[in-house]
This record gives structure tokens, sequence and C-alpha cells, in this order.
């Protein structure tokens, strides 16, 4: 059996993926493209079964290179008329049903296999959405299991209902799906009245005209400051001390063991002034060599990853997105290149490699040029605050 995950960007596919196949998968692009998806293996009613991560997908209408894979994955697979040995596991959003929907109904009408998984069960009961799976399940023609992936929850149960997986049996017009969708979600899902939480009402500001662009620029700022105070904490209390103590005397042992002077010495440990080690001048292999890439760019290196995995799980990053997309589109490139930009502020090569999720050549070649070109590394973040930080704001005199 072949177990096809297909579903909207983001609902959870790649940990109800971990959660089936464990950690012996197999990372690919599909031939002729850049476009990654991952294999690997489980057991279904005690049998050996294929499972692919497919790429993310809002439709079955490519409007993306993601999307074409997708598509050809799910033809390569299941065929256009479907295949007995290929189950789809249609991953839903169950906080956004009705988005979620309009590839479900896609695939029906492609006449697959298919098993419904309602993830993200439990956000939903938490945000005031209640689905009757029964009657989706009745709707549908298809087995329909909810599932809280992240935690485990439900993944037995989805397991166990693969070999029920059938045909969905619901029949519309093509030029009907989205009243098919709103038909479909009237009669299974409630939404209760709600209280707006405070991460909500700041997630409202965020993409409110009048309140984005100033909680951009604090939340900018702070960010900056909480980098900075988390590198500076850690080179000043972790890095430096372990120089001075454990380093420092094997170097002072080593230039002993050189001569104190010559090629070889300058070479290996560098040129030290009155028989101290200077970590930031002397340029020796041991010496700066070591220094400069442990001691003084990964503190900043571990910092700036740390706020951006922060500002993603928060969910700012999209919001962020939204609010530049007319600037970005002035410079012919989307406004979710703030993410590959982002991510280039720690290092252009991760900034490069995540313009594949842009949808055409043309944007990720203009983003990698600007990334190139205007973009520091945090390697060159940190020697630029490192050259300028004692200015504190001033220029000396004499420096032109």
């Amino acid at each position: 059996m072949k177990l096809l995950l297909l579903g909207n960007p983001n609902v959870g596919k790649s940990v109800l993926f971990s959660r089936l196949t464990g950690v012996h998968v197999l990372a690919s692009n599909y031939p002729g493209t850049t476009v990654e998806f991952v294999e690997g293996t489980t057991r279904i009613g005690g049998e050996k079964a294929r499972v692919i991560d497919v790429p993310g997908t809002y439709s079955l209408e490519p409007t993306c290179k993601a999307e074409e894979v997708a598509l050809r994955i799910l033809e390569d697979h299941c065929g256009k008329d479907g295949e007995e040995d290929c189950v789809v596991v249609n991953v839903v959003d169950s906080t956004n049903l009705e988005r979620s929907l309009y590839l479900t109904l896609q695939l029906a009408a492609r006449k697959v296999p298919m098993v419904v998984c309602l993830n993200l069960w439990d956000e939903a009961k938490h945000t005031g959405v209640t689905i009757d799976r029964e009657e989706l399940e009745r709707i549908l023609g298809v087995p329909c299991a909810p599932t809280v992936a992240i935690a485990g929850e439900g993944i037995k149960s989805l397991v166990e209902r693969i070999p029920e997986a059938r045909v969905p049996s619901l029949e519309y017009e093509k030029e009907d799906i989205w009243k098919e969708v709103g038909r479909i979600v009237a009669r299974v899902q409630v939404i209760c009245h709600k209280h707006h939480t405070l991460r909500e009402r700041l997630g409202d500001m965020a993409v409110h005209p009048a309140t984005a662009i100033p909680l951009a620029a604090v939340v900018g700022l702070l960010s900056f400051f909480v980098i900075r105070f988390i590198g500076e904490g850690l080179i000043a209390n972790v890095f430096d001390p372990f120089f001075a103590r454990f380093w420092t005397p094997m170097i002072h042992g080593l230039s002993d063991l050189l001569g104190g002077s010559g090629i070889f010495h300058d070479i290996i440990v560098g040129r030290g002034s009155s028989g101290e080690i200077d970590y930031t001048g002397s340029l020796g292999l041991l010496t700066t060599g070591v220094y400069i890439p442990i001691g003084a760019v990964l503190p900043y290196l571990f910092s700036f990853y740390l706020v951006l995995s922060i500002l993603e799980d928060t969910g700012y990053l999209p919001r962020l997105a939204v609010i530049l997309d007319t600037f970005m589109h002035r410079m012919g490139m989307h406004g979710m290149t703030i993410v590959p930009m982002l991510l280039g502020l720690g290092c252009n090569v991760p900034g490069v490699l995540a313009t594949r999720i842009l949808e055409t050549r043309r944007e990720r070649l203009i983003a990698a040029t600007i990334m190139a070109i205007t973009v520091p590394c945090m390697s060159q973040l940190a020697m630029i605050a490192g050259l300028v930080g004692t200015l504190k704001g001033g220029v000396h005199r004499g420096a032109a």
C-alpha cells in the first residue's frame, strides 16, 4: 500500500508523517525540480506501507512549482482515476475547515480512495469551533479521524481506519464547488461565541493598517535588543571565561613549544603583543581562527535563531509578510520574501535556500540578488557590532 499525505501548507502533514514513519525517512527532490519531498515506511494492518509527504497544495489546479509537484505525485502514484493500492490521507485543518475542504472536494472528483484526517482538533476546540465528525463522514462517504499530530493523539485511530479508505460518494458540478463547500460547512461546523484572547488581539493589531507598522518597529527593536542581550551574555559569561581558563594556557604552551616566533608560530598562534594572546587581531589558526567563529559569532547566531523561531511559532512572520506585501510587490516580489530576508540575517545560505517558497523563478532571482548585496549575515553583523559597538552611538574624533 502507498499512503500519500495531501493537504494545504501548514496543516501538520510533516508532524503526522513523523508520527507514522519515525526517523527512517528519505528526502529527495522531485525529478527535474528543486521541490523536495520525503518518504518513509509504516505498518498498516501488519503490512508494510510506503508513506509520502506530498508538498503542501491548496488546489489540484497548480499555481506554483510545489503545487505542480503535488499534482504529479498524485497522478504518478494514484493515477488519474485512482488505484487500489494507493490511499490518500487528506490532512485537514480543523480550525479552517472551509479552506481545507476545497482540496478535499477536488480529490473526491478524482475518485481517489481517501481518508480525511481532521488535524488540529484540540486547537479547533480552543477557538470555539465544533465539527460534527459523523455528519462530515456521512456527507463525504469516507472515514474521518480527528487527530492532534503534535501530541500524538488520534494517530492510532487514524491508522486503524486507513484500511476502510474508499472512493468518496459525494457528487457535485465543478462550477459549484465553493457552494458545496459552504453547504457542507454549514451542516457540520458550529462556531461558539468566544472572547478574544490577548494573543488574538495582538495578532489583529499586527495586520491592522493603523497599528501594524508601529508594532513591527517595536518587534524589530525588541528583537535586536534581545539578540544583543543574549549574545553578549553568552560571550561574557560562557565563551570568554572558557577561552581564558582553558584555551589560553594551551595556546601559551604551544607558543613556547614553537619558540615564540617564526612563520609556523605566526600561522598557528599568530602575532601577539607582550606575550599576550590577542584573539581578535593575532590572525592565528588556533587563536583568531577559533575564537571569531565560536566565541564571537556563534553566541549571536544562537540568539538570532532563537528569536526567529519565537517569531515564527507565534505566527508573527506571516503577518509581517502581509503588511509588507505592497512594498515587496514594488520590487517585483511577494510579501513572504521577508522570511528568506530574515533568515539571511542569520546566514545567507539558508536564506537563499528559503527562496524556494517563492512562486516564480523571477522572484527567487530578485530575492537572492538583493540578499547577496544588501543583507548582512550574522557573521558580518557580529563583526560590525564588534567594531562600532564601543562607539556607543558616537564617532571617534579623527575618524573619516
